[in-house]
């Protein structure tokens, strides 16, 4: 049945055809039994169908109501929770709750359609307290930026956000044609797996990464001229930048998650 149903082109919809590369995500979230797993976009429940029977509970996020019939009749166990919405209008900790008292483990997982990656992404972020794992299939661009270290093309705030919360890990590349219909770019898959090594050096993460996004947004210029712009002071800024060890004709990718919370807190401080 799920074979009839045709993508939608509003929702970004490009359902996967592998059997392979669905097994292949399916273990990235581990054996453990007792959790609780968001998933993001079902489709036609290629991997959902799946996740039921590895995990205590399943809650599918689903935009497209035509999908409702076709999940429901493909899955009936007790332990899957469908919502019918679009997941950007959904608090998902709310949506979450007390459960996760539970649950050993909370992961989210999605074959994320491209023009609401960054929405997605950062709603996650904001789950980081309560997230085990997450695991998104990307465009490959997108995956590699998430992924990027330090001296990279791809490395910008996401990167850094995404460091900070999270070991990232880009898992494997995933050909086009392993979806239908085929989409124009290659995807890739990516993983997070939350820590929070980093959360006690900063008094406000969220104004922290707000700051680093503000220092990428001139790139081609020397972090001196960037954090100049933010303190509305030169020679203030060569001060911060000289107490945290940072050349000042450096550029915003030259400079390390490290770097960034040295100066920040600095900063704050002046």
């Amino acid at each position: 049945m799920s074979q009839q149903v045709a993508a939608k082109k509003r929702y970004g919809q490009n359902f996967i055809s592998d059997g392979n590369l669905i097994n292949k995500i399916l273990n990235l979230l581990g054996e453990e039994k007792n959790s609780l797993v968001i998933e993001i976009g079902p489709g036609t429940g290629a991997l959902t169908t799946k996740l039921v029977k590895r995990f205590a509970k399943v809650i599918a996020i689903e935009i497209d109501q035509e999908m409702e019939t076709i999940l429901k009749e493909k899955i009936s166990d007790e332990n899957f929770e469908l919502i019918i919405a679009d997941v950007l209008e959904i608090d998902l900790r709310e949506l979450i709750g007390k459960q996760t008292q539970q649950f050993d483990h909370l992961y989210l997982i999605s074959n994320t359609p491209y023009y609401i990656t960054g929405e997605i992404l950062f709603k996650t972020l904001h789950l980081n307290d309560i997230l085990t794992k997450a695991v998104f299939m990307l465009q490959k661009e997108v995956a590699l930026r998430l992924c990027a270290g330090v001296n990279e093309n791809n490395y910008n705030n996401l990167s850094i956000a995404c460091a900070f919360f999270a070991q990232t890990k880009y898992e494997f590349m995933v050909n086009k044609k392993m979806f239908r219909p085929i989409p124009k770019v290659d995807s890739a898959v990516v993983s997070l797996t939350f820590h929070t090594r980093y959360l006690d050096q900063v008094v406000d993460k969220w104004r922290f990464l707000d700051f680093v996004r503000t220092l990428f947004n001139n790139r081609r210029k020397t972090i001196l001229n960037n954090l100049t712009r933010v303190v509305n002071n030169k020679t203030k800024a060569a001060e911060i930048l000289t107490q945290s060890g940072v050349d000042w004709q450096l550029r915003p990718e030259n400079l390390t998650l490290e770097n960034y919370l040295g100066i920040f807190n600095l900063t704050i401080l002046k």
